[in-house]
């Protein structure tokens, strides 16, 4: 199970990096808000993406929110099998 692990995080670091040759910009994931901070995140998350559309000139809106929402998936997926018991081995 480590293996598997190990390939899921490869793979989830090679969409990061997909992601940073598209906008030029690290991906940063959006965190939960707070109840209290909710509408000062959401400015703050627009914001960011208004930065990496006008950072985006090589790449569609579409091709950056796509390969965003597989490193969202595929962190979701490497969370879970850490949850499950599986460890990572650098």
């Amino acid at each position: 199970m480590q293996e598997e692990v190990m390939v899921e995080v490869n793979v989830l670091l090679a969409l990061k990096k997909q992601y940073k040759d598209l906008t030029g910009e690290y991906f940063a994931p959006a965190q939960q808000p707070k109840k209290s901070d909710a509408a000062g995140k959401a400015a703050k998350k627009s914001s960011a993406e208004e930065t990496a559309k006008t950072n985006s000139t090589a790449a569609s809106d579409a091709d950056v929110k796509l390969v965003k929402e597989q490193i969202e998936a595929q962190g979701q997926k490497v969370r879970e099998m850490k949850a499950a018991g599986a460890t990572k081995v650098t």
